[in-house]
């Protein structure tokens, strides 16, 4: 091991639980995903607007670049090396909420967009810093605002390791110049309707710094004694990890990784001492067969367990995939060739006049259909569909209640009363 793994703020909440995984993925690559370069053309709009004072619809239609993670105007020329997103009425409404919201609290106070922010003397560890969103500081407050454009889980700002780092480092980087008194974390998710807070007083910050302090020492420690070939440290590496859904989701190493797929079946299948002497089919047919007669308590406990069960199906099957298809033989499987796709005009247009040549009915040439709620509440915010228009319109909207579905306890929502003995409770009455 030459190179020492990357203490980044957002993979926090993982090296801050298991150590282990950390070292393990550390020289696995990071690859991007389209989802994370959308990402990535929302925060460029976001901090345009908040720089030049401008709110996200001055610039509809507008083109954002990606290239290697670096967002950039573009016109509408672009090359085959990088992602192009359209700054489109979603993206602008969802963005725009985002700074309602941070210039909501800016008014009056000392608003700081894309600030880097260093918390090296914090943890014992040079050139640690990151990137928070937007920092307001107030009389006696600092805040950090981060903004989360996926559609995916709802992410919570108690507790949250990436904010805290980033408030460690905007008090380092500005706690002289006023007397704070205690740091507000913020989380908007625009496109979920979801926003987190949490307050930290300052001496509860010095807390955490404290506890990142330690575990960035353990880490260091297995590094060093890694490299050294030293006994103990391989020992201590091998029961540093700790698998669970947090810490595990965005792991690079999670397909590799002895500890979660040990932890998934022993959940699945029950404890076992040696993962290569198991038949893990039988194991799981097995553990199939008897779910219907668990009790409700080992149930929810299994229950709990799917979102890291399918995290870490999908990471394996990932990558089996990438393998293959790099040519490497995995034992007791192939690449072949798919499915066919769906048939498709090869010149659209050459097709249509074809198609026109027959004398062919418009309802026999094209499929026709209503459009929806949606596209005809957007047809309104772009005024096709007048203020008095879309009154009636609106009038004609129906919407199905929620079905039922299961959720963990802490989900603000209240429970449905679902026993059915309470149906019958006042019938001799």
């Amino acid at each position: 091991m030459t190179s020492h793994a990357k203490l980044s703020p957002s993979s926090a909440h993982r090296w801050m639980q298991c150590a282990g995984s950390l070292i393990l993925e550390k020289d696995i690559a990071d690859t991007r995903s389209e989802h994370a370069d959308e990402g990535t053309a929302a925060h460029f709009l976001a901090s345009e607007c908040l720089e030049q004072v401008k709110n996200a619809t001055d610039f509809l239609n507008c083109f954002i670049g990606i290239k290697k993670g670096n967002a950039y105007w573009l016109d509408t020329a672009f090359d085959d090396n990088q992602s192009r997103f359209t700054v489109d009425l979603e993206m602008s409404e969802n963005v725009q909420k985002y700074l309602d919201a941070v210039r909501s609290q800016a008014d009056g106070n000392e608003l700081l967009v894309e600030q880097r922010v260093d918390f090296s003397d914090f943890i014992g560890v040079e050139n640690s810093f990151g990137t928070s969103d937007a920092v307001v500081l107030t009389a006696n407050e600092i805040q950090i605002h981060d903004l989360k454009y996926g559609r995916g889980v709802k992410v919570n700002a108690d507790d949250n390791e990436q904010l805290k780092l980033y408030a460690l480092g905007a008090l380092n980087n500005f706690g002289m110049f006023g007397d704070f008194k205690q740091v507000r974390q913020v989380i908007h998710q625009p496109r979920l309707g979801h926003t987190s807070e949490s307050v930290l007083t300052v001496e509860e910050l010095y807390a955490f710094a404290q506890e990142a302090k330690y575990q960035v020492n353990i880490i260091r420690s297995l590094e060093e004694g890694l490299d050294c070939g030293d006994g103990g440290s391989i020992a201590d590496f091998e029961s540093s990890f700790n698998p669970g859904e947090k810490q595990c989701q965005w792991c690079k190493a999670k397909a590799t990784c002895p500890a979660l797929t040990q932890h998934v079946l022993e959940t699945v299948a029950g404890e076992f001492e040696d993962l290569d002497a198991i038949e893990i089919n039988a194991q799981i047919d097995i553990a199939t067969g008897e779910v219907s007669s668990l009790e409700n308590t080992r149930l929810s406990k299994l229950f709990s367990a799917i979102p890291l069960i399918e995290n870490w199906i999908k990471a394996v099957s990932g990558a089996v995939h990438n393998k293959l298809h790099a040519g490497e033989s995995v034992p007791g499987f192939k690449v072949v060739q798919g499915k066919q796709g769906n048939r498709a005009w090869a010149n659209p247009e050459e097709a249509e006049q074809l198609l026109k040549s027959m004398r062919l009915k418009t309802d026999q040439m094209y499929d026709l259909r209503l459009i929806s709620p949606t596209t005809a509440e957007k047809l309104k915010k772009e005024n096709v569909i007048g203020v008095r228009q879309w009154t009636k319109v609106e009038a004609m909207i129906t919407r199905a209640d929620g079905k039922p579905t299961v959720v963990p306890e802490s989900d603000k929502r209240p429970a449905l009363n679902l026993n059915p003995q309470n149906d019958f409770e006042n019938l001799d009455q």
